[in-house]
């Protein structure tokens, strides 16, 4: 995963449209904290990618683990004998 860069970039404007009532709570949060929408909105975008980055890759590991385990030979074991096993039964 490569994080968003916290390196000074050209702003590139562009045209955007959000429900009324999101701009209102945008705008509230935004006099609340002293912020721009601009601000606002690029840190909110910013902090979704990066979850969706770390969720896309949680989701690749996974896959290629299950694949690793479907295409092995190791032994499964059931809830009920692994706690026979460390005799919690």
């Amino acid at each position: 995963m490569q994080p968003v860069e916290k390196t000074r970039t050209v702003k590139v404007p562009i045209s955007i449209s959000f429900d009324s009532t999101l701009v209102e709570q945008i705008d509230s949060i935004c006099k609340e904290r002293g912020c721009t929408r601009s601000w606002f909105v690029n840190k909110s975008v910013e902090e979704y990618m990066l979850e969706y980055l770390e969720d896309r890759d949680d989701y690749e590991t996974a896959v290629a683990a299950l694949e690793e385990f479907e295409k092995g030979d190791r032994k499964t074991y059931t809830l009920e004998e692994v706690y026979a096993e460390a005799d919690l039964l």
